[in-house]
């Protein structure tokens, strides 16, 4: 049986069974933007079936993009276990990872022998090499607008090379372009098509330095960064003062009204108001939403937060 998975975008819910044309309660309460109604939901579809492996895995699906990585991943196995499609669900884990960077994870997906070789090499070398963070409890780099690329463009160094790279939410990791200078300071570990998947040693961000970074090189690419590489260090965009705040220990959230997010991996979307269909976050309706001014991306708490 195919398990169900959540796409939020273009793509429906969830895989719809032959001959069934309306959409399911989760779906009409996603569509609607009223995310606590479709997780209850999709409990209630899991706790009728629970071993029914479409259930199970649109559930897992779900908390996933709402950023409860562990709870999502745990469902998502149990629906393999079940006899959901190992591929499909080892896919959507893919990307939990590159959110989570549990990567001792990746080499346990029955899949994994279908995955490229380039993938599964770095992968098992992140395994090896688990990433870190160190610097302040806060700093602060510049940033300077960019709306046509994302939200903004900051400063980055990777090794010794310093590139400005558009902060993007339509990509995960760390994309540059595949030049001397920066391959220089990179691990490769081969290529599939136009992309080389690579990790770097080190990714400095004013005060703050990661180490272990997933990387893709592509001919020509603009550098962006996702907000997945972000994520850990709670980032507070503001646009009038053209600053992006990194805190490594934000042990209170910060004030304001929570708009709910859904991550699409890639892609973000917000509900800019309950009862309002979700929209991405670098559209209009996106943009209008996070009032021109400052807002936090806080993924541990399934949120953007504007004052």
């Amino acid at each position: 049986a195919a398990c169900a998975l959540v796409l939020i975008g273009a793509a429906p819910l969830a895989a719809q069974p032959a001959g069934r044309t309306d959409p399911s309660p989760a779906e009409r309460a996603i569509a609607q933007g009223r995310l606590d109604e479709a997780e209850s939901a999709l409990y209630a579809a899991s706790a009728r079936a629970p071993r029914e492996p479409a259930a199970r895995g649109a559930l897992g699906a779900f908390l996933a993009s709402r950023g409860q990585f562990k709870a999502g991943a745990v469902l998502l196995e149990e629906a393999r276990q079940f006899g959901g499609d190992a591929r499909a669900i080892d896919e959507r884990l893919k990307h939990v990872i590159v959110w989570t960077a549990e990567w001792q994870r990746w080499a346990t997906f029955p899949s994994v022998a279908t995955f490229s070789e380039p993938e599964n090499a770095r992968a098992r070398w992140l395994a090896a090499h688990p990433g870190t963070r160190t610097g302040p409890d806060s700093s602060a780099v510049p940033l300077e607008p960019n709306e046509v690329f994302g939200f903004g463009r900051i400063a980055l160094g990777v090794g010794e090379t310093m590139v400005r790279a558009d902060v993007d939410p339509n990509v995960e990791g760390l994309v540059l372009p595949a030049v001397l200078d920066l391959t220089a300071h990179l691990q490769l570990f081969g290529s599939r098509g136009d992309t080389t998947f690579a990790a770097a040693a080190t990714v400095s961000i004013g005060a703050q330095s990661l180490a272990n970074v997933p990387v893709r090189l592509e001919p020509d690419a603009r550098p962006r960064v996702g907000l997945d590489v972000l994520a850990s260090l709670t980032p507070t965009f503001d646009a009038v003062a053209r600053r992006l705040t990194l805190h490594g220990a934000m042990p209170r959230p910060p004030a304001g009204a929570q708009l709910p997010l859904l991550l699409g991996f890639p892609g973000i979307r917000i509900v800019p108001r309950r009862g309002e269909p979700p929209v991405a976050l670098e559209s209009p309706a996106g943009r209008s939403a996070l009032r021109g001014t400052r807002w936090t991306f806080d993924v541990r708490r399934g949120a953007i937060i504007v004052p």
